[in-house]
């Protein structure tokens, strides 16, 4: 299965296009789909509650990004947030420009997504009139200029009740219904196939993902993962260049030797 913090409009068309996928787990565990995209389980935020999360941080500056039926937005100022402004995009056109081919494609796909968005998700300019427009949402995101303002944010949400607040980065933080984690979901998702927790593995390679330690047999962290999370896992395998999950399967589990 997928097991992803974006929406399932944001899942790559090359990942569903293989076919080999049974289950997407998305939105950080509050929505799941089968292969066909029919959904399994939704545990979503209702408008009013993410209007009075989002009052209750507002003087701290937020640049906010939502989920709403399978589909995300950002404010063009939080990918600014994200990107380290105007001086970090910079310093990414120094860094790439004169490097190789692989890089300068990179680059160029960062600016587009910039400008325009990517796939399932669109940038505009104020998240205001989409969250007037939708009943529902699946996962709210917000970036800060500092540390100290993302910390102080975290802080008043978690006060409010009501929502799961997790500190993904340092001036990031990702909201969802209280108790919906990828853990849990994933708790809920191997009753539902009636699957032992010792049966399963989960891959990861960031802090977003640290929530399904505990929820599966065996937490993997690939090569490139924060070092935060490697501290955390049962064990590291090599790097996604080096195609480190897929060596780890075929080494480790018999039925796809």
């Amino acid at each position: 299965m997928v097991c992803t913090g974006r929406p399932l409009g944001m899942v790559p068309r090359s990942v569903r296009r293989l076919g080999v996928m049974d289950v997407y787990l998305c939105a950080n565990g509050a929505k799941v789909y089968d292969a066909k995209g029919k959904e399994l389980f939704s545990r979503t935020m209702a408008r009013e509650d993410v209007e009075r999360m989002m009052d209750e941080v507002s003087d701290l500056g937020p640049g906010w990004n939502v989920h709403s039926d399978g589909h995300s937005w950002i404010e063009r100022t939080g990918v600014t947030y994200m990107v380290g402004g105007t001086e970090g995009i910079r310093s990414r056109l120094r860094r790439y420009f004169p490097r190789s081919l692989r890089q300068v494609r990179s680059l160029i796909r960062g600016v587009v997504h910039f400008t325009f968005g990517e796939q399932g998700k669109k940038i505009v300019p104020v998240i205001g009139p989409i969250i007037a427009s939708h009943e529902q949402f699946e996962k709210v995101g917000c970036s800060f200029t500092s540390d100290e303002a993302c910390a102080e944010a975290a802080l008043r949400i978690e006060a409010l009740g009501g929502f799961q607040v997790a500190r993904v980065w340092a001036r990031e933080l990702e909201i969802t219904a209280l108790g919906v984690t990828k853990g849990t979901t994933c708790d809920w998702l191997l009753e539902h196939l009636e699957e032992e927790r010792s049966r399963s593995v989960a891959f990861g390679d960031s802090m977003n993902d640290a929530p399904l330690i505990g929820h599966v047999g065996r937490f993997v962290a690939v090569g490139n993962a924060s070092d935060d999370l490697k501290q955390l896992s049962d064990e590291v395998c090599a790097s996604l260049t080096e195609d480190g999950v897929a060596r780890w399967l075929e080494e480790e589990m018999d039925e796809v030797r």
